[in-house]
């Protein structure tokens, strides 16, 4: 029994779902299976850039639930754009539940609240495991509960449950579709527990609960859970249900459309690579993403043109303002873009004072979230600094009165990192925490922290100080001059950042003067994209070994998509969006070197008419010139199949770190690609036909899966063809699940395993992978 279930998270945000999942309301129902669910993932083959998913489907609108901006609406105001959309299947045989007897010790699809469970080996009901709930004290409102999919609306089910409770513990119930069962009544023993009810929806929660308020230590056994068709629980069946996810992304629109009187919303949605791609997304530097990662409350990216005469925050929080230029004295000048900045930065401002008390420096108010919160909370300052000038202050922090200050700045004479604090009525302390002179015309970077009196110096902790005052309620910041304006920087300053958050610590943003001097240059594939996808606040996950550095990217500028485009190109991996969560994935390149097939079908499984083996120079490079940044292009050439062919050239700039890895990759791409090979480049199968377990083999198969396709027609290179996944469109209808698989050939990505009779070919498949 195959069911489809379509979830809304309306009123959830993309970054609820990232942190927490969203909340979703099954709107199944709704979901026109007669027109058909269509949805589009990967790639046309290996050689191209996977897309953005698209689903498309329409849903009933008759009540005008579905209509933006209807106060009528049970969504409203939540009917809008960004809506997360999620598209399931669900395989049942006769148990409904996708983890119902806890086997291996797992409470994967469970959870629970006011509670605590883990998975026992004794006493069970069935099987060799069950799970064991201990309520907390008083927790009338505690569950342990797990999600259904795939029932019929409108039809009777019944669900079931053996608990055993312990004498003298709190009885419990069963709870489903709004019919809460009676009391368990028996105790040291399991005893089954039943609801019968009717769906409301194709997704509902079971639930088991206490009946009475639980005192310390109560607990209950959980076993053998089964949700049916029908008016009555029959024999416990094992052999759990699965969730095949199909498509999760973002609605496009909601357009309202009539037929007479009839009413409908054809949906169109996209999967996360349309906020990767969006125009307005131009990343900054890769060091203002870093930063911003922690939410400062205040942020002076100081990165202005030449031109400029202030220096705008960047946190997007309320209050803080730009930091403006101000004279002291006569004289001296302040030229932004002129100094020296953190790598991928374009440039910073140069002060250059008259005298210790004449020239320009930067003033600006912090705003009030940040005044407020240092009442309150710790304190967090970091900055970027060069001179060579000893005896002048980085910045300061000052209240309202001045009586109230925070000073960073070098000492007279030495030049080392000295912190100067001050309040109301006490003397202000002086204490000198370096012992290395930082006024020597290097970029450095400082962080102080008030929780612990700590400073780090590039990246590296110089230890606590006790004696420095703590200072509060700050209202202005000043850069390149001390509380009163004086002490004027000759130098450069930039990157400015204020953070108010006791949980913080120094040790969170040392990794900001390697991205200020690396760009994190040699890091792996994996390791760039998930720090390039966290800029934006999504989910990462890879799949394979990674190991290809890749070199810095500091300045960004471009969109993300485009950045992660530039890693995979690196590694020679598969960038694409999950399609069970807001996630994006990269495969290693590895995960195609010598694939076992996933699952194998006959040819005459598949739809006739819709089956393509292709020969052809569509995909052959037998001259490709490769390239690094800081290096040499290198230009490969497979003599024969361009003699054969003539030139047939490709251009890969990559990310790699030195010539050898530019060229391993350059001559990886001809000898996949120099000379044609038979292969099939598409095939359509009518998946709901083919029976329960190859269905739902074929709900996991995604893009990188490969198959064999048996039993081939006279005229075909061989009996069998094995085939990588590189994309594919599906159309989900009411019994009926077609899949168009676009596909490449496997034995594409065959390397060199030495002695093995299948990959030691001499000459066919020893090929030294990349």
């Amino acid at each position: 029994m195959t069911r489809v279930c379509v979830e809304a998270a309306f009123g959830s945000t993309l970054a609820d779902a990232v942190s927490t999942g969203g909340v979703w309301t099954d709107i199944s129902g709704r979901a026109d299976l007669e027109s058909g669910i269509g949805i589009t993932r990967g790639a046309e083959n290996e050689l191209s850039q996977t897309q953005a998913g698209t689903c498309t489907l329409t849903l009933n609108n008759e009540d005008g639930a579905l209509t933006p901006t209807n106060p009528a609406s049970p969504y409203y105001p939540n009917v809008i754009d960004a809506v997360p959309i999620r598209i399931n299947v669900a395989t049942v045989t006769t148990n409904y539940l996708r983890n119902p007897s806890f086997e291996g010790g797992s409470l994967e699809t469970w959870e629970w609240s006011e509670a605590n469970a883990s998975p026992v080996g004794t006493p069970v009901q069935s099987g060799t495991q069950a799970a064991r709930v201990t309520w907390n004290t008083g927790a009338l409102s505690a569950y342990f509960q797990t999600t259904i999919y795939g029932l019929t609306i409108g039809a009777k089910h019944t669900a079931s449950v053996y608990v055993r409770v312990p004498a003298g513990d709190a009885t419990v119930r069963l709870r489903m579709g709004g019919v809460t069962s009676a009391a368990s009544a028996v105790f040291d023993s399991y005893t089954r527990l039943t609801a019968t009810f009717t769906a409301t929806a194709s997704v509902m929660t079971l639930q088991v609960i206490p009946s009475t308020s639980p005192a310390a230590g109560d607990l209950v056994y959980v076993d053998s859970v089964q949700v049916e068709a029908g008016a009555s629980a029959t024999t416990f069946s094992a052999t759990p249900a699965q969730l095949h996810p199909r498509f999760w992304g973002l609605v496009n629109q909601w357009p309202v459309q009539w037929s007479g009187l009839y009413s409908s919303v054809t949906v169109t949605a996209t999967d996360i690579f349309a906020v990767l791609s969006r125009a307005d997304q131009q990343m900054r530097p890769m060091l203002v993403q870093e930063v911003m990662v922690w939410t400062p409350h205040a942020y002076w990216p100081m990165d202005e043109p030449a031109d400029s005469t202030s220096a705008g925050d960047e946190s997007g929080m309320v209050g803080p303002l730009s930091l403006d230029t101000t004279q002291a004295g006569a004289g001296g000048t302040l030229a932004f873009a002129g100094g020296l900045a953190p790598l991928g930065m374009d440039g910073a401002p140069l002060f250059t004072p008259g005298s210790a008390s004449a020239g320009k420096y930067l003033r600006a108010s912090v705003g009030q979230d940040f005044q407020d919160a240092t009442n309150t909370e710790a304190i967090l300052v970091e900055a970027w600094f060069s001179t060579s000038t000893v005896g002048r202050a980085i910045l300061a922090l000052a209240d309202a009165g001045v009586a109230s200050y925070l000073v960073l700045s070098l000492a007279a004479g030495t030049g080392f990192l000295t912190v100067t604090t001050a309040q109301p009525g006490v003397t202000p302390v002086v204490t000198t925490v370096g012992a290395v002179s930082l006024a020597d015309g290097v970029l450095h970077h400082v962080i102080y922290s008030s929780a612990t009196q700590e400073l780090y110096v590039d990246g590296v902790s110089i230890g606590s100080f006790g004696g420095i005052q703590l200072v509060s309620d700050l209202t202005t910041l000043t850069v390149g001059a001390n509380q009163a304006g004086g002490s004027l920087w000759s130098g450069s300053i930039s990157n400015v950042a204020l953070y108010a958050d006791s949980a913080m610590v120094p040790g969170d943003l040392a990794g900001h003067y390697t991205c200020g001097t690396t760009g994190f240059a040699g890091e792996t594939a994996d390791e760039r994209a998930l720090r390039l996808v966290t800029y934006l606040g999504l989910g990462f996950q890879d799949v394979g070994v990674f190991t290809t550095g890749i070199a810095q990217q500091a300045a960004l500028g471009s969109t993300c998509l485009d950045h992660l485009r530039e890693v995979e190109l690196t590694e020679d991996g598969v960038l694409s969006a999950t399609r069970d969560g807001p996630f994006v994935r990269l495969r290693g390149r590895s995960t195609r070197y010598n694939p076992t097939a996933d699952f194998s079908l006959q040819y005459a499984d598949f739809e006739p008419g819709d089956f393509t083996l292709a020969y052809d120079t569509q995909k052959v490079v037998n001259v490709a010139h490769v390239s690094r940044p800081g290096g040499a292009t290198q230009r490969v050439v497979h003599a024969a199949s361009r003699a054969a062919r003539g030139p047939i050239g490709r251009t890969v700039d990559t990310l790699a770190t030195t010539d050898l890895v530019t060229a391993d990759r350059g001559n990886w791409l001809l000898q996949r690609y120099a000379v044609p090979q038979p292969e099939l480049r598409g095939v359509t199968m009518q998946a709901y036909s083919m029976g329960t377990a190859m269905y739902r083999t074929l709900m996991a198969a995604d893009i990188g899966t490969a198959f064999t396709v048996t039993a081939m027609p006279a005229q075909a290179p061989g009996p069998t063809m094995t085939a990588t996944v590189e994309g594919y469109t599906e159309t989900i209808k009411h019994n009926d699940h077609e899949i168009a698989f676009h596909t490449s050939k496997t034995v594409t990505d065959a390397v060199w395993v030495l002695d093995d009779p299948v990959y030691s070919v001499l000459g066919s498949t020893t090929r030294l992978a990349f």
